[in-house]
């Protein structure tokens, strides 16, 4: 027996063309592959970049909602500033340690560690009582603070490297728009 095209069929080939299919041929299957093996090799990036810009709106309202908090507890400037330092300063020893720390274990055990001291963090700014003198207050939040400010570079660290990971060398200047692209998307959300 023949296909349709004149190729020849097998017993094999019966439940295809009972099913209005026909086997592939190696090119056509070749080029599939070709695309699997693309597509497959961009999902951890697209993964990992929606779950970047995805934090990114989380630390923003996280930043925002201790902000506004502290604002109808009548905090001063100077005492909200002292509310993220920690937070800041964490970005300096955690770059530092993430990079070892990914090239260790991996990126997803640095951004699944990031997100989840993010949970932590939002769970413990639950615990910011009222009744709390204002030194109380800043000494709490500072210390939560901390948590959330190497959430950020753990999770950043994920975001950014998985650019560099998913392109190959020949289309490196790519890259560079590429995470410049990402970049400007981080900040355009933390603007909204």
């Amino acid at each position: 027996r023949k296909m349709a095209d004149g190729a020849p069929t097998s017993l094999d080939d019966e439940p295809l063309i009972r099913l209005g299919r026909r086997r592939l041929q190696p090119t056509e299957t070749v080029a599939r592959t070709e695309a699997t093996q693309q597509r497959d090799a961009l999902l951890p990036f697209v993964v990992i970049s929606s779950t970047y810009l995805l934090f990114t709106i989380t630390d923003g309202a996280l930043r925002m909602i201790v902000l506004l908090h502290a604002y109808r507890k009548s905090f001063t400037a100077m005492e909200v500033t002292l509310m993220f330092v920690l937070y800041e300063l964490a970005g300096v020893g955690t770059n530092l340690a993430a990079g070892i720390a990914g090239a260790r274990w991996g990126i997803r055990a640095t951004l699944v560690t990031g997100l989840l001291l993010q949970i932590v963090t939002f769970g413990l700014l639950f615990g910011w009582e009222d009744g709390w003198s204002k030194s109380q207050a800043i000494l709490y939040v500072t210390g939560v603070q901390l948590f959330g400010g190497v959430a950020k570079d753990l999770t950043k660290l994920g975001g950014k490297t998985v650019t560099k990971l998913v392109t190959p060398e020949e289309k490196e200047t790519q890259l560079f728009k590429l995470v410049s692209l990402l970049t400007g998307w981080k900040n355009s959300l933390k603007g909204v």
